[in-house]
């Protein structure tokens, strides 16, 4: 499904994938770049925008004159652990595949303010949101491709010998070409599905990384908590904030879903937070207080940052950050930056 022309994406994807198409498969851009009108000057400028549907379109002409029907999966390849700064040492330092997908959708938000990677336990599933305009929408055709082969080529990166899902969905309808993507993905492809997954099996979760290393790993989740405010280490009130950060990462901040990472059942684990002389709704707070500046900081919309805090619309949340910090969070913002 391709964007309406009234769609902008940052110009930086455009010239990411554009840089990739030139380094590697010699690509001239300058026809696609004049048939639109784009300029090298103006997509460089800071915090530009262009139409969404040029980086699809650029796409489309880069495997029609390469013919290449895997070229956007070779492009995902070369996303290393090492491009990821922090959060690929993370992952990269892990002990078991399962920890290193639990960091990736932890601390995601490093490197990334609209992507929203989320792994359910239970079905064994690391799926893919994105915010675009305040809601909260599945990934487009392209976007789905990259990303859900950049994740597999990541965990591969990290394990001795390389898997595949035990199986893989997609949203869109099934390609013409199909073999690109079970080079990639295995023979258990699925498509018109309701949502772009990997799915692993438990052996593949427990599967032991190559560069298992506890004491770089706690060197590099430290920096990761300081960089986010956050701690999920030491009392239980430290550790319950932790996992409520967690839990924002996967748009469920509900007590029981925070019970449940901390192993305890709600009633218990009120009742022993109160003996900590704190509650469940005092440390939530807290934790939307922190990842409201934060998120702000990072240029998400005051709707986005609400549902990334798990209110059910905006206006709860303005009210919650008036009281925090006296003034909205425009207001709060402008202050910040002029500081």
């Amino acid at each position: 499904m391709r964007l309406t022309p009234s769609k902008e994406a940052p110009a930086e994807a455009f010239l990411f994938i554009l840089s990739y198409l030139e380094k590697n498969h010699r690509f001239d851009a300058q026809p696609f770049m004049a048939k639109r009108d784009i300029s090298m000057e103006k997509v460089l400028q800071k915090g530009a925008k262009i139409p969404a549907h040029y980086i699809s379109e650029l796409i489309d002409e880069a495997i029609a004159l390469l013919g290449d029907t895997a070229l956007l999966f070779k492009f995902a390849a070369s996303v290393t652990p090492n491009n990821l700064g922090v959060l690929g040492y993370l992952m990269l330092h892990s002990s078991t595949v399962e920890d290193a997908i639990i960091k990736l959708c932890r601390y995601y938000l490093l490197i990334g303010k609209t992507l929203k990677p989320i792994f359910d336990a239970t079905e064994c599933k690391l799926t893919l949101l994105i915010h675009k305009d305040g809601e909260v929408e599945h990934l487009e055709k392209y976007s789905a491709e990259i990303h859900l082969s950049a994740l597999l080529h990541l965990i591969n990166k990290i394990i001795p010998q390389s898997i595949f899902p035990k199986r893989t969905t997609f949203r869109h309808a099934k390609p013409l070409h199909v073999n690109a993507y079970k080079n990639v993905f295995g023979e258990h492809i699925y498509f018109d599905e309701v949502e772009n997954a990997l799915f692993f099996d438990k052996t593949q979760l427990a599967m032991q990384t190559s560069y298992d290393n506890p004491y770089l790993l706690s060197v590099f989740e430290k920096e990761a908590e300081q960089s986010l405010g956050m701690s999920v280490h030491g009392s239980l009130k430290e550790q319950v904030l932790g996992c409520i950060l967690i839990a924002t990462g996967e748009l469920d901040v509900s007590l029981e879903s925070v019970a449940h990472k901390v192993g305890m059942h709600p009633r218990t684990l009120q009742k022993k937070l109160k003996e900590e002389g704190v509650s469940f709704v005092t440390l939530l707070g807290e934790v939307r207080q922190k990842l409201a500046t934060h998120y702000l900081q990072k240029g998400l919309t005051t709707p986005t940052i609400a549902s990334y805090l798990g209110y059910v619309e905006p206006s709860p949340f303005l009210r919650a950050f008036k009281k925090w910090y006296g003034v909205s969070p425009k207001v709060w913002l402008g202050l910040h930056v002029k500081s």
